[in-house]
């Protein structure tokens, strides 16, 4: 890429001018050859981001939800209360600092109906889980919420994944709304859902499930409508099928209940809830490929179907890990559990469902003094899940220093 453009990263005007010395130092070049390149990279980057926003959810939505999320910060919204304000105000079109402090001002009212729910992080047990074996796996606590309110039409925003639409049929999360819907029976009454998320959809930690049980669970006391846990997490299973086809049904029982388990799909007495003295020092970060869990089960599947004794045995010994880890687990051995855990990563690319991106992640956290570190869900891109006993500080800084997310449990 050619531009007549002057770069230099010496000279007086950097002596002159602070900003432009504090940003050659966050870029980190050594030269003005290398300060070049990062500018074109980053033109052109910008340049591939505005072509996928306008092919998918417009300029216009990403701009105005990325503003009404500044002029939040800017009037003092609290983080509890943060989505929802920015849902407001996108919602009534007055983008402004007066608006924001008029909805924190009346949030108890607005808050007609409200649930949450639990996103999930697998130890060990990916797509073994799928096949009757065992899986090791716990929640990450009021990971979603959602509020019902009144509205003139069925309405739906998920401010943290820049949703903002009608309820219809042409999208993966309508057709989960409507599904909710005709299971409550609530028939073609409108409402207004506002679902706040603390997870990225699509890395692997159970969002579907999670969105499918908070949403069910606010349109319930919104409506009135008697239900408990056990109808919830049927519920979220038949969303789960939308999403993942064949769901081995350990997301939506995370949601719904939130509590640690050795899950086996199937299985009498399937679900053993795990007494835990503490919650294990666990972080999750995740990466910028998305996964989908209905590509890698089917990638499975056809691996399977061709080698079936090989992938049954490598079922049988991530089986055999999961139920050694939760006992461990339960013993607050954490650094057995990792072990065991890096184990289970190992089988897990033999599938061929972690990626060089999931693999670099698991590096860093390792090296980082993590005691396990593996992919968590369905692979193919998305999350990790990293043991750190006396080391989760150290872990996080070098995965966000490496350019990744983090999440601590």
């Amino acid at each position: 890429l050619a531009l007549p453009l002057k770069v230099g990263t010496v000279g007086g005007t950097l002596k002159l001018n602070p900003a432009a010395a504090l940003g050659l130092r966050i870029a980190g070049a050594a030269s003005s050859s290398e300060l070049a390149r990062l500018m074109a990279a980053v033109g052109l980057a910008q340049n591939f981001a505005a072509l996928r926003a306008l092919t998918t959810v417009g300029i216009q939505r990403g701009h105005m939800t990325l503003h009404a999320r500044s002029v939040a910060t800017a009037a003092g919204v609290p983080d509890e209360q943060f989505d929802d304000v920015v849902a407001g105000m996108l919602a009534s079109g007055e983008v402004k600092a007066w608006k924001a402090r008029e909805l924190l001002a009346s949030a108890p009212a607005y808050h007609v109906a409200g649930a949450d729910a639990a996103a999930k992080v697998i130890l060990i047990g990916e797509h073994a889980v799928v096949y009757g074996r065992h899986a090791l796996a716990l929640p990450i606590p009021r990971a979603m919420k959602a509020s019902a309110t009144d509205n003139d039409v069925a309405w739906l925003e998920v401010p943290a994944w820049g949703i903002q639409e009608g309820v219809t049929e042409d999208s993966h999360l309508g057709r989960t709304v409507s599904l909710i819907a005709r299971e409550l029976g609530i028939g073609d009454r409108p409402f207004r859902l506002s679902v706040t998320s603390k997870v990225p959809a699509g890395m692997g930690l159970g969002a579907s499930a999670a969105f499918a049980v908070c949403v069910a669970r606010a349109l319930a006391e919104k409506f009135g409508i008697a239900t408990d846990d056990r109808r919830i997490n049927e519920i979220a299973f038949e969303c789960e099928k939308l999403a993942h086809d064949t769901p081995s049904g350990i997301d939506n029982t995370m949601a719904t209940y939130a509590t640690p388990l050795l899950y086996r799909r199937g299985a009498e007495g399937g679900q053993q809830a795990l007494e835990l003295s503490e919650t294990p020092p666990l972080l999750v970060a995740f990466g910028h490929r998305r996964g989908s869990t209905r590509v890698q089960v089917g990638a499975v599947r056809t691996l399977r179907d061709e080698t079936p004794g090989e992938v049954d045995a490598i079922f049988d010994r991530i089986d055999g890990l999961s139920r050694r880890a939760a006992t461990a687990l339960a013993d607050g051995d954490y650094r057995l559990t990792g072990r065991l855990m890096n184990l289970c990563q190992g089988y897990l690319n033999a599938i061929g469902v972690s990626t060089p991106e999931l693999e670099r992640m698991v590096a860093v956290a390792r090296r980082a003094g993590a005691a396990g570190a593996k992919l968590t869900g369905g692979g193919g891109g998305g999350s990790i899940v990293a043991l750190c006993p006396d080391r989760r500080d150290e872990v996080r800084r070098a995965l966000e220093s490496a350019g990744f997310g983090t999440i601590a449990l």
